[in-house]
């Protein structure tokens, strides 16, 4: 089978399995926030439950990869990000699941920011094979919605994370890691969407959603744990499997082909970087009134170099006319 156009077999059982995994999750998500079950079983959906369901996002997710003879390395990567962040659950649930105080830092926490690298190689590698021909306002497209990604980022998460006091400076820069690392991976997907001209197609759209969905999770968990009010940050654990077994889930789709070079006019071309344009400089005029970081200042001026010089690279430009050769001298005169 070739990349372009493949599509991986999916027989009843595997419907019938997905759709088992889903119900889970969704009673999951309803323990944490409704209290479904009472507190009785709050052990095994906050310990077992939740690390079964990471392992089996992970198994199910090297079986994906190695089912197709072709795209397999940028998904073993998505593999091991996945067993990385199920081992590091594993390590907490079972020295400090019943625990009265937790360290701040822990062996856990190699585990889990190895999520990170792994995945961003995963990620270059898909774009590689999904946009093989560098075209530059592809790329800046990709740059700007990251850096709009990581604007609000940065007073939603990264500056409260800042905020807060740890013993050590390791603990500071571990804290700091998994908001920082969210907004990478999050900002980055979104932005190989508009890398390839928002056509991802579905196994981009099922990958790009659970990453972002992981992100936001951990994100929002993160900065709730740094408050001390984790009770309130439960239903982030279900959202976070819910995130993991929909990355699973993309290793199953078909895998897309390339996309070949195409010429962007009009406003299909300076939609985004207006867009852009319009943000940056509503979050300017934001903080004339009130005080916004110097870090998101920077990011909106960058917004708005990046988006002129957008603009300027996808203007239309005037296409030379075909030179005309003279006809013979009697055709000139008339004769």
């Amino acid at each position: 089978m070739s990349v372009d156009g493949e599509r991986l077999r999916r027989p009843l059982a595997g419907v019938i399995i997905w759709s088992a995994l889903a119900i889970v999750v969704v009673a999951y998500a309803a323990h944490q926030d409704l209290g479904l079950g009472g507190t009785r079983v709050d052990e095994f959906f906050d310990r077992w439950l939740h690390t079964a369901l990471l392992w089996v996002a992970a198994a199910a997710c090297l079986a994906g990869a190695t089912w197709t003879t072709r795209g397999r390395a940028p998904w073993l990567f998505v593999t091991l990000a996945l067993v990385s962040w199920a081992v590091g659950d594993t390590i907490w649930s079972i020295r400090f699941g019943h625990a009265a105080s937790v360290p701040v830092t822990s062996i856990s926490d190699v585990f889990w920011l190895a999520w990170y690298p792994l995945i961003g190689v995963a990620l270059v590698l898909l774009v590689r094979e999904r946009v093989p021909v560098f075209e530059l306002h592809r790329w800046i497209d990709g740059v700007v919605v990251m850096l709009l990604v990581a604007t609000p980022w940065v007073a939603l998460f990264l500056e409260p994370a800042s905020e807060h006091s740890h013993t050590s400076t390791l603990a500071t820069l571990v804290a700091f890691a998994y908001p920082l690392g969210d907004a990478v991976i999050v900002g980055a997907t979104l932005g190989v969407f508009a890398l390839m001209l928002w056509r991802p197609g579905r196994m981009w759209l099922a990958l790009g959603s659970g990453l972002v969905l992981m992100g936001v999770a951990d994100a929002v968990y993160s900065l709730q744990s740094l408050g001390h009010s984790s009770e309130h940050a439960r239903l982030y654990d279900a959202a976070l499997v819910a995130g993991a077994l929909m990355v699973a889930f993309a290793a199953w789709q078909a895998r897309p082909g390339r996309l070949e070079p195409k010429e962007v006019e009009g406003w299909p071309a300076i939609a985004l970087p207006l867009a852009a344009q319009a943000l940056a400089a509503t979050i300017q005029v934001y903080g004339f009134f009130y005080e916004i970081h110097r870090i998101e200042r920077i990011l909106t001026v960058i917004v708005l170099l990046i988006a002129m010089v957008q603009i300027v690279v996808t203007r239309p430009r005037l296409r030379a006319r075909p030179v005309v050769p003279p006809g013979p001298p009697e055709l000139m005169s008339g004769n």
